[in-house]
């Protein structure tokens, strides 16, 4: 079966190349792991060939232009029948039902509903200052916080993650079919709402989708 990683509009090299080596080695030789543009998602029978779908991190308003309606549609069929969606980073804010980023900032902000919605809330960023697009000014090292609930086998209670203009799920814990894996530690900007606000601090997701899966994160 075949691991597929969007490589089309929206996504960088960098995190296109990490993706495809860390998977490689995590999942060789028992699946094939290999890059896909948008063109393939589109036109190409891919879903019943296909275990899982991954989207690295960006930005993602040029994947809503060449996926929204007809991609966005195949992706859903997949994850539904049984697939497992994989999204880092503007792959997370990309599945979830809206995008909230950089709010009120008018040389950055991007908001609006999205179509896939395996998230059934907001995603939103930036969790830390300092963001800049094509940049590694921003990047961070945040601890995250391990819902070790979540997993059948033993796991570490903490962990440091490679961080760069993620965000958070907002309200995560109030969903169903949503299970918070891990929480960022510490002061965050931007928050959840209402009675919820600073309890989750979401970074890290698994959704169930019909049969199948997303596992979104925000790092």
């Amino acid at each position: 079966m075949n691991v597929l990683v969007y490589s089309g509009a929206g996504t960088t090299p960098e995190s296109v190349k990490h993706c495809l080596e860390t998977l490689r080695l995590l999942l060789s030789p028992f699946y094939a792991v290999f890059s896909v543009e948008s063109s393939a998602v589109l036109n190409q029978p891919w879903i019943n060939k296909s275990s899982v779908f991954v989207v690295p991190g960006g930005a993602d308003l040029p994947i809503c232009r060449v996926l929204n309606g007809q991609g966005n549609d195949t992706i859903t069929k997949f994850v539904r029948k049984g697939g497992i969606y994989l999204g880092f980073c503007s792959g997370g804010y990309y599945a979830s039902s809206r995008c909230e980023f950089e709010v009120g900032d008018l040389n950055m902000e991007v908001s609006g509903p999205r179509e896939l919605g395996f998230f059934p809330g907001t995603a939103r960023g930036c969790v830390y200052k300092g963001f800049t697009y094509g940049s590694e000014t921003g990047v961070q090292v945040p601890k995250l916080n391990i819902n070790k609930a979540a997993f059948e086998e033993e796991v570490d209670d903490s962990v440091f993650n490679y961080y760069n203009g993620g965000g958070m799920f907002v309200n995560a814990k109030s969903f169903q079919n949503v299970e918070v894996l891990a929480t960022y530690d510490g002061q965050i900007q931007v928050h959840d709402e209402g009675e919820e606000t600073d309890l989750s601090k979401a970074a890290i997701v698994m959704c169930k989708v019909g049969n199948g899966k997303a596992l979104l994160t925000e790092n």
